[in-house]
């Protein structure tokens, strides 16, 4: 009966690295593609050992390939997958200082230079034209700042 299943192992091991891919695929990208990388492991370990009909064999060259694998290649995968956290459009403006070209009074728009754009402001305090100020949020196309620190 175990020469069967050594000759069939590679079998197993090939239907379980399809059922971690499948896994991956009900999951979704959350594993970060952890089991669809084990899942292949499974199938080449499987495959690659198939014409040695050696359950050892097939133990050793899966185990060898997941630990170089989880030891070596999952930072790598995980950082070619990881979403990017960088702000973009209208949020990288938030936090960004800038000086005030038109007063602004207490809601009251007036007008800001960040950067080189210059933009309609709103502030909860008086801010007089030439002083510092940074933006704290963004209300459609109005910022919403207030002075910096150094402000009086």
């Amino acid at each position: 009966m175990t020469l069967v299943f050594t000759d069939w192992l590679w079998l197993v091991f090939v239907i379980v690295g399809l059922l971690f891919v499948l896994l991956e695929l009900i999951v979704g990208v959350e594993t970060g593609l952890d089991l669809v990388v084990i899942g292949s492991v499974f199938i080449i370990g499987g495959l690659v050992t198939w014409p040695f009909h050696s359950w050892l064999l097939t133990v050793i060259v899966t185990s060898i390939i997941c630990v170089a694998y989880v030891a070596l290649g999952r930072r790598y995968v995980h950082r070619w997958t990881m979403v990017s956290k960088a702000k973009t459009n209208i949020d990288a403006i938030i936090g960004r200082q800038g000086i005030v070209l038109k007063s602004i009074a207490r809601n009251v728009d007036g007008l800001v230079k960040v950067g080189n754009e210059q933009w309609r402001a709103r502030a909860e305090e008086d801010i007089k034209k030439g002083e510092e100020i940074v933006v704290t949020s963004v209300s459609g196309v109005t910022l919403i700042v207030k002075k910096t620190k150094g402000g009086d």
